[in-house]
């Protein structure tokens, strides 16, 4: 595949998971209350034909592509497999987890596709420029479904929450933040007006947007990563990581298990609630006791019939969250407690052991810095949302490519 043809395959990967097929979610349809078993059929086709171009080219470059498998995400990925059986809508659970196969196999071809870290940093400055201007576009001119209003069937609280085309303020807060870090490492290049101007939109778009979460992590998360970078030994690099991760899962998740530390944290903030979020992490607790290990299936429990229309709304509004804001709960969910010990595995402790890695073999620090603040951040903030094995959403594509890029950066030269 020539220069032309990776080009355009990258911007359409890109354009599949930042815009999708279905840009500006009208959330005053009453059909988002409706249980959500039934795919997008243009999604579908389009995800199975950069799905397919996307392996093609990964055969070709087999070599490559095989340096960004992980063993542990094989293993994980072979457990998840046999939770789609074991869940009581398999057909549903089958075609999600094929749609998870090619955002994970998109992913990988979309890191490797740039001819040379110049050819990356071109399309990524312009992409972003494109994103945060089509964000905006709808924030001017289409208010009505780019901003949250008292209109909407769901979660009023969010009037006035900018979210331009992304589904809710809860992704473009996030998405925000990985178009920071992008133009971040963009901005140390000699065309540094573009970058600027980037972070410029993306900060006052994720400002109006009221992603606490985002908005209260960015920071921190970049402090971390500059720690590790900057520490350079595995051990010193593995407390400043998982200090504030420990750390914030205790504050957050650890409130509805211990009561010492939520009346420490009711002490300390004026919501220990986490905007209602313990209520969906104790009803997520419960139900887990009914399927600890295996879980109810692979991404088979939030809005699923059963739940929706099952009666838990009549005990509690947590039934109809449509996710457990915590991005390890998500997945005990969904694959139990096998699952969760796997992706640990894989996804917090690899991912620094390859930027470790890659510190010692020449290749480009600022890149491989830049995937590390995207994976530093999305560890927080899964603490209080739930990005995992989301196959239509900028946030996972975003950390799948950060991991994937940084397993590869610590095996090849980067040109």
């Amino acid at each position: 595949m020539n220069r032309t043809g990776r080009s355009l395959l990258f911007i359409l990967i890109f354009l599949l998971f930042w815009v999708t097929v279905r840009p500006f979610t009208d959330l005053r349809d009453p059909s988002v209350l409706l249980a959500e078993e039934q795919g997008n059929i243009l999604q579908q086709l389009v995800s199975l034909s950069l799905f397919a171009a996307s392996g093609l080219y990964l055969l070709k470059n087999w070599q490559i592509a095989l340096k960004m498998l992980s063993p542990l995400l094989i293993l994980l990925l072979g457990w998840q497999f046999v939770t789609v059986f074991t869940s009581d809508y398999s057909a549903i659970a089958f075609r999600r987890y094929i749609f998870s196969i090619t955002a994970i196999v998109t992913a990988m071809a979309w890191v490797i596709l740039p001819e040379n870290t110049q050819h990356f940093q071109k399309m990524i400055k312009y992409l972003s420029l494109f994103v945060l201007l089509f964000s905006y576009f709808g924030v001017i001119f289409m208010p009505e479904i780019s901003i949250h209003n008292m209109a909407e069937v769901l979660e009023l609280v969010n009037a006035g929450s900018w979210r331009g085309h992304f589904a809710h303020k809860n992704i473009a807060g996030p998405a925000m933040i990985v178009l920071i870090i992008y133009n971040l490492y963009l901005l140390r290049k000699e065309d540094f007006l573009i970058p600027a101007i980037n972070i410029i939109l993306a900060t006052i778009f994720l400002i109006y947007s009221n992603n606490k979460t985002s908005i209260g992590l960015v920071l921190i998360a970049l402090l971390v990563a500059q720690l590790i970078r900057t520490v350079r030994i595995l051990p010193l690099q593995l407390l400043a990581f998982f200090i504030p991760i420990v750390l914030m899962a205790a504050l957050t998740v650890g409130t509805v298990l211990n009561p010492s530390l939520y009346d420490f944290v009711n002490s300390a903030i004026s919501d220990p609630s986490f905007t209602g979020r313990t209520d969906i992490w104790k009803f997520a607790f419960e139900q887990l006791c009914a399927h600890p290990w295996i879980g109810f299936g692979f991404d088979t429990f939030w809005n699923m019939s059963n739940l929706v229309n099952g009666g838990y709304d009549i005990e509690t509004w947590a039934a109809r969250a449509g996710h457990a804001h915590n991005g390890y709960i998500n997945l005990a969910l969904s694959s139990g407690a096998i699952g969760v010990i796997l992706f640990a595995i894989w996804m917090l402790f690899s991912p620094l052991l390859d930027y470790n890695r890659s510190q010692k073999n020449g290749n480009d620090p600022a890149l491989a810095t830049m995937y590390l603040r995207i994976w530093v951040f999305m560890m927080l903030y899964a603490n209080l949302e739930s990005p995992f094995f989301a196959p239509r959403g900028q946030v996972w594509f975003s950390l799948l490519a950060a991991v994937l890029a940084l397993r590869l950066h610590a095996r090849v030269k980067i040109r």
